[in-house]
Order: structure tokens, then C-alpha cells, then sequence
């Protein structure tokens, strides 16, 4: 949608169309942030912006990708064009322009004025750890190169001036700190908290240039980015919050646990420290904050930026695939493929592709055209009625996963399952029955 340059113009967008709870009632960051945003979810994935936090100087708000309208309005095309868009935007990135002054410049907290604790960090489930940055974009950059990344990783907030950060083991990030670290070298980095939906959607995505391209090419314009005030990586200008800092080598603390978006609380993990070298925010500065668990999470994380990927990795493998979905009710670890076969091997081809695509997936299930993706119980109607266990089903051991899933070890190693779900040679003069719709209106 033109005309979107930041979360406040997004956040006006949403509220004209009917998709923003706002409150001036006090709000308290410890739980309630989360009950709130969890209930919001729950009742039609509405963007929560709560004016008045106990004890805190500054807005907070959230759920602000839970619903795929919303994201729709974010991206500026329909819900039905948003796979096909993204791959476009992938294969056609626009690169950022740099410019020397920048709202996120407008405070500039260094030195012993570095506080965390005054930015509304929420503890958002009753059972995490303490106050965990779950909105934050990280913005790195390679130890002596000049390739950036944007990515999403939580942020256990531990006093003024740090912050300890969980990094996957598949992320660039991991990539710049263990070049950092072998040397002995602190990795510096920024946290992007609050920003045009672009740049989050951007930071979702696997791209080995700077997603900040990516962002762009949906926007169609170049994205503005200032440099940050300690390091040379360079920050959208128009962030609500820019945190500043360096992840230091050699050392870990405990951090967590977090209501991640499995579903479960994680386990608490060794994880990097970093050292907050500067905080700067824009005037009357609006947190922005995941909720952990919540459809938000896993449209980011999984849904979203995978879904292109997906496509094209098992369009790539067959001309068959029509259409593919990462359900959020799967956590990110299910895919599902729809597709027209003209070989009886040709669904798992699809499925092994589909595990390929994205490191998360775990489970791949492959149905026939006749099968809507969207609906749940159709996809366990096509298990439950074309799936022959000993032929259909079929394990790879050992294989790469996500290091949060419950079924993984502390590394991610796993077994992924595919699942061919598609009616076989002799079922092929089997018809599903369907009946006409009609329209109950005509009989009253």
C-alpha cells in the first residue's frame, strides 16, 4: 500500500480499517501486555496499541501481522496474490538509500544514560523468564566485510545496559559471530524496534543479501537508512527504537524461557551476552512486541516469508505444484502441497523438495487439487482416506531442524516425515462427492 513509510502510518491504516484496539487505560508490561494481545488473537487477530503502561514512559503495541488482512494491507496486494508477490520481490530487490538525518536520531541515550529498563519490555506469559524482546529486528553485519542481514532473534533484557541473545544455528547472524568470535572479536549489532511491516516481513525472509532490498522491492521505492551513531551497519530511519550493541565472544549466560512459538515454553539456554552501547528512539517512541505463541510469531517467523521459498523449491522439482501452505496451526513445521501428479513418485519428489526449502520443516503432507489446503479437516480427510501407511508414508533420520522443536535435540537434528496423500494409480476412477451450492436465502 503506497504511502506507508513507518509503524505509525501503518498503525493508521489499520485503525481506518477497523483493525486497531486502542486504550488509554493502564496497562501493566508484567503479563498483562500478553493477556490482552493472546485475547485480541483470539477474538479476530486485531492489532492491540496500548497508550498508557504502568510505571513507563512510552506506547506499546502488538499483533500488529497477526491477521493475513492485515498483512495484506501491509503489502499492499490481496491475501491471494501474497506468495507470488513476495517471490516477485525476492527476484527483484531495490536497495536501500542512505540519508544523514533520521527520526530515530531524534534521542540519543549514551554512556550512563543507556537504560533498558525504561523502554516497556513486556513479560508477556506467565512462565517466561523475565523481559524478553520478542519485536526487535537485529541488524548485523559480517565482522570484516560489508554484507548486512536483518533477522529475528529473542532478547532476555538482564540490566541497564545488556541483553543476552538466542541465535539459531542456521542464521547469518550465527554465520558474522562465529567469524567474529574466532578471532576473539565482539560482533556489533543493532535491534530495529518498531518500523514499516516491510522490514519485518523482510527480516523473516532467507536472502543472502541485505533483506533491506527485500523490503524495498514490496514498497517499490527504496528504503531510507541512517548510520547507526557507535557502528558502521545501517538502521531504517524511521525506527521507533534503535539499540545498539556489540555480542560479545567467549562468554554465555543462561536466557529464558520464552513462549515460543512451538506452543511450549523453551528451556532456558546458554546464550552470547550483548553489551548495549547506545539507545536511540524517535520522539513519543511506540514499542513494538511479538507475542510468544501467537499467530504474529508464526506468520512472521514461518508462514510468511517461507511460503514463496516453498513454492518455488517444489515448483522446481514439479510443474504439478499448484499451490502450497504453511498452516499456523502447524507451528511452521508442517507444509502442505497441493499438486496435480503424472507420476506415482512424483509426491514424495515434492515432499523431500518442500523439506529442503526451509530448515523448520518437518512434516510435508502432499495432497491432490481436489483438496483445499485452507480447511484442516479436508487435509485429514485426504490422510485419513488416500494415505496407505507402509507405501505413503516414508522418514528421514538425522536431519536438520529447528533446535526449538520438542521433537529436535539442543543441535535441531531430527526425523522429517513426508507424506503422500494424493490418490493412487488404482483409485483414480474414485470421485469425491460434491454437492451444488445454493443459497439459503431463495427458501425463506
Amino acid at each position: 500500500m503506497s504511502g506507508i513509510k513507518d509503524l505509525r502510518d501503518f498503525l493508521a491504516v489499520l485503525k481506518d480499517n477497523k483493525l486497531l484496539f486502542e486504550t488509554e487505560r493502564a496497562v501493566d508490561w508484567k503479563y498483562e501486555i500478553g493477556s490482552l494481545l493472546a485475547t485480541l488473537e483470539a477474538e479476530g487477530q486485531r492489532t492491540g496499541l496500548f497508550h498508557n503502561i504502568k510505571d513507563k514512559e512510552f506506547s506499546v503495541c502488538g499483533n500488529v501481522l497477526a491477521s493475513m488482512d492485515g498483512i495484506a494491507l501491509a503489502l499492499g496486494c490481496r491475501k491471494d496474490e501474497m506468495t507470488d508477490f513476495l517471490a516477485d520481490c525476492l527476484e527483484h530487490p531495490v536497495k536501500p538509500r542512505v540519508v544523514a538525518d533520521a527520526p530515530c536520531h531524534e534521542n540519543i541515550r549514551m554512556g550512563d544514560e543507556i537504560d533498558l529498563e525504561r523502554i516497556p519490555v513486556p513479560i508477556h506469559a506467565p512462565k517466561d523468564g523475565g523481559p524478553i524482546i520478542t519485536g526487535g529486528v537485529i541488524v548485523s553485519k559480517e565482522i570484516d566485510g560489508t554484507r548486512q542481514n536483518l533477522s529475528f532473534q529473542r532478547m532476555h533484557v538482564k540490566g541497564k545496559d545488556k541483553f543476552s541473545i538466542m541465535i539459531n544455528e542456521w542464521r547469518h547472524l550465527k554465520d558474522f559471530y562465529d567469524q567474529a568470535e574466532s578471532q576473539g572479536r565482539a560482533l556489533p549489532i543493532a535491534v530495529v524496534i518498531g518500523a514499516d511491516p516491510v522490514i519485518y516481513v523482510g527480516a523473516g525472509l532467507r536472502y543472502d543479501g541485505d533483506e533491506t532490498e527485500i523490503a524495498g522491492a514490496i514498497r517499490k521505492s527504496p528504503i531510507e537508512v541512517v548510520k547507526c551513531i557507535t557502528s558502521d551497519i545501517y538502521v531504517p530511519a524511521t525506527a521507533e527504537f534503535v539499540i545498539e550493541g556489540e555480542i560479545l565472544p567467549d562468554y554465555r549466560e543462561k536466557e529464558g524461557p520464552l513462549g515460543e512459538f512451538t506452543g511450549h515454553y523453551s528451556e532456558p539456554w546458554n546464550s552470547p551476552m550483548v553489551q548495549v552501547k547506545a539507545i536511540t528512539h524517535r520522539n513519543g517512541a511506540i514499542y513494538q512486541t511479538i507475542n510468544g505463541a501467537s499467530f504474529e510469531h508464526i506468520n512472521l517467523g514461518n508462514v510468511l516469508p517461507r511460503e514463496p521459498l516453498l513454492k518455488t523449491h517444489t515448483q522446481y522439482v514439479s510443474k504439478g505444484v499448484t499451490n502450497v501452505h504453511i498452516p499456523p496451526y502447524g507451528s511452521g513445521f508442517l507444509a502442505i502441497v497441493q499438486m496435480k501428479k503424472k507420476n506415482p513418485g512424483e509426491p514424495k519428489n515434492v515432499a523431500l523438495a518442500a523439506m529442503t526449502a526451509y530448515v523448520n520443516i518437518k512434516n510435508v503432507i502432499v495432497v491432490d487439487e481436489d483438496v483445499d489446503i485452507y480447511d484442516p479437516a479436508d487435509v485429514m480427510w485426504a490422510v485419513s482416506n488416500r494415505v496407505i501407511p507402509e507405501r505413503d508414508i516414508f522418514y528421514i533420520h538425522n536431519a536438520q531442524g529447528h533446535e526449538l522443536d520438542p521433537c529436535s535435540d539442543e543441535r535441531g537434528v531430527q526425523t522429517k516425515m513426508g507424506i503422500d496423500a494424493t490418490l493412487n494409480e488404482e483409485s483414480r476412477c474414485l470421485e469425491r462427492v460434491r454437492y451444488p451450492k445454493v443459497d439459503l436465502k431463495d427458501y425463506q
